[in-house]
């Protein structure tokens, strides 16, 4: 069956909100989500994030949710927020395939890096990216990521 990963839209909003609670209930904290499909879709298309979606036949299997914003020392820098892959999907190479369309975006668009976090239990996770060239910054510079 073809794959094909391109930039998704509100007509792929259902979907992705779909896999959003798919996600959550990975990672435990499906009581977190409080994302609608009206919020999804106005957000999209006021571009306040990006997408990128894999389609194999009828069905997307895969989302990539990211923004760009800006680095003092470096410039201009694209930021994850997450990359999945339905269950069922995974092992395949959907997640590299996904992961290039990223870093490919990510040149394009002038950035200077690509940043994200991992949840620190999910070590194949870490494994899947540090197979890629990245670095954990919160080793390497000592960093805490914090929310308000």
């Amino acid at each position: 069956m073809t794959r094909k990963i391109y930039s998704g839209t509100c007509d792929d909003c259902p979907a992705i909100l779909s896999m959003i609670i798919e996600l959550a209930a990975f990672e435990k904290m499906e009581d977190q989500v409080k994302m609608t499909l009206p919020r999804l879709q106005t957000d999209l298309s006021a571009g306040k994030f990006s997408c990128a979606v894999c389609r194999e036949g009828e069905q997307l299997i895969s989302f990539a949710i990211y923004v760009f914003t800006f680095d003092l020392e470096t410039g201009r820098k694209m930021y994850l927020e997450d990359l999945y892959v339905r269950e069922e999907h995974r092992g395949r190479g959907v997640g590299s395939e996904m992961w290039d369309y990223l870093v490919e975006t990510a040149r394009k668009n002038g950035c200077s890096s690509l940043e994200f976090s991992v949840l620190s239990w999910n070590e194949s996770a870490a494994q899947f990216y540090r197979k890629r060239g990245a670095e954990n910054l919160t080793e390497r510079d000592g960093k805490t990521l914090l929310r308000y």
